[in-house]
């Protein structure tokens, strides 16, 4: 593997004082086949170490949309070579609109790799570096982690303005280096076609589980979060939206409906004028199908990663396509916002606080 003399001087010291190494920069720089090198350096040194995965739009470990965590065995010539010893399931391929998921999966993992006796835990992160989100997710997932060492890989000064913050605590140590010759811009079509066949092989021949929706709790939904919204008043729904509401439930911040079809705005306009004072939000049964799904157990901790293919809201019941052996753990079913095919095609995002 190529390397250069700052890259080998930084390990170097890492090496000789494990920690937890957090390595950031904007895509292209080299930050995986670096932390690659340092992983490999921790192993032939004899060193108990752990990779953290947190690039969730180009996983190596686990499924995209997914932060993953391996302990590493013996060397390794790339990262999707690692069988995931953890999971933290995020939904999405972008940490925009997702940035507490990536900061909380990122630190949820680390002290996972922690606890499984890792000396030296490598963390991979994505190449959002830029303007007010970028320096937000990498300052505070920095800080929650607090890695003994903060290596930023930059082609010019990027990444400078993301390591400043820490150059004066006493508990983290930076570096500066310089990006890898090596490292060429991948066109978008290649880290989608790349993503693409991740999924693809995620789910293609995996087997379909039906789960009751009452033997599980829903993250990041409204659905399930609520109680039956009474017959009279679903019926009025339907006559002021003009099409069969399967399902409804009254939440916390109001009525939350599930339509057979999807509903215009003005519709809409005229179900809330109906429902007055209490806000309602109509969503389409169509955006669950193809959706992107965590199971998890009871305690939040991801199993595995799922494609709802149906949902019977009358039976409530959920098909699900997952690698996963049996489903008899999971607990809880974490939404996601993506949607895409079994054969790995991305459909799109959807928003689930409407």
């Amino acid at each position: 593997m190529e390397t250069t003399p700052s890259w080998e001087q930084a390990i170097s010291e890492i090496i000789a004082e494990p920690g937890v190494s957090m390595v950031i920069g904007a895509v292209d720089t080299g930050k995986t086949h670096f932390c690659t090198l340092l992983a490999n350096a921790g192993i032939r040194a004899g060193i108990r170490t752990a990779i953290v995965d947190a690039d969730v739009g180009q996983s190596e470990i686990g499924a995209p949309g997914t932060i993953g965590m391996a302990i590493v065995e013996a060397p390794f010539e790339t990262m999707s070579d690692l069988t995931p010893n953890g999971l933290y399931f995020v939904g999405a391929t972008s940490p925009m609109r997702h940035l507490v998921e990536c900061v909380v999966g990122t630190k949820k993992m680390v002290d996972a790799a922690l606890a499984e006796g890792g000396k030296l835990v490598v963390v991979d992160t994505t190449g959002l570096i830029d303007g007010e989100i970028g320096r937000k997710l990498k300052t505070y997932k920095a800080d929650l982690v607090r890695p003994k060492y903060l290596v930023g890989i930059q082609k010019k000064r990027e990444v400078e303005c993301l390591l400043a913050p820490f150059a004066k605590s006493s508990d983290i140590l930076t570096f500066k280096l310089s990006a890898s010759e090596l490292a060429r811009r991948k066109p978008v079509e290649f880290r989608t076609a790349r993503r693409q066949l991740k999924f693809y092989n995620h789910f293609h021949e995996c087997p379909g589980h039906i789960v009751h929706l009452d033997s599980v709790s829903t993250w990041n939904t409204w659905l399930g979060t609520g109680r039956s919204l009474k017959w009279q008043y679903q019926k009025a729904l339907e006559d002021s939206l003009g099409c069969r509401v399967l399902h409804a439930e009254v939440t916390g911040r109001g009525i939350y409906a599930i339509s057979e079809q999807p509903c215009n705005q003005e519709k809409l306009i005229s179900a809330q004028e109906y429902f007055k004072s209490v806000p309602v939000s109509v969503v389409a049964a169509e955006v669950f199908t193809n959706l992107l799904v965590g199971l998890a157990d009871e305690n939040g901790n991801t199993l595995d990663v799922g494609l709802i293919q149906a949902i019977d809201f009358k039976e409530r019941f959920i098909f699900i396509l997952s690698p996963i052996k049996t489903i008899s753990p999971v607990r809880v079913i974490q939404f996601g916002s993506l949607r895409v095919t079994r054969e790995g095609k991305e459909l799109g995002t959807v928003r689930h606080d409407v």
